[in-house]
């Protein structure tokens, strides 16, 4: 009855649940345990990925008219969404590491979903096709092993 998520939906949820707990325990550190600090760290998280997107669109674009490319026109963008939602869980972890209370894990989570979207748009047009090979070649083996236990 639910359908399916693909790779882009699962890190875009992931990405914002990251961001919200980013800011529930940046919050907490600050004000004691409080839930209002979820949807910053959220919207605070997801425009930064937005924007490291935006740039390394804008730069895989630039470097592929310096060299007589046409620009790439993103379809699937699941590069980025990869990129930004590993991103801001290193940056989050990195930041949860450096500093001493834990303060400023929103900016971690931040700082590290925008470089992660925006080396992510980089290998944007092959990540789409080499997922799709991975799910074929896991229904295949899905199938397989149906058909040798019957």
């Amino acid at each position: 009855m639910i359908p399916k998520l693909d790779t882009k939906e699962k890190n875009f949820h992931g990405l914002l649940a990251i961001g919200g707990l980013a800011g529930i325990v940046e919050g907490s550190l600050r004000y004691g345990f409080t839930l209002h600090t979820v949807f910053p760290g959220m919207a605070l998280t997801l425009v930064a990925a937005f924007v490291g997107a935006f740039c390394g669109f804008f730069l895989k674009d630039a470097l592929r008219t310096m060299n007589g490319l046409p620009p790439y026109r993103g379809i699937n963008h699941d590069g980025w969404m990869m990129g930004a939602f590993m991103g801001s869980f290193v940056g989050t972890l990195f930041q949860v590491a450096n500093s001493a209370n834990g303060a400023n894990l929103v900016v971690g989570s931040m700082a590290g979903a925008y470089f992660g979207a925006l080396l992510g748009a980089f290998p944007d047009e092959f990540i789409t096709p080499i997922l799709e090979l991975m799910q074929a070649d896991q229904s295949e083996r899905f199938v397989s092993e149906e058909e040798r236990l019957h």
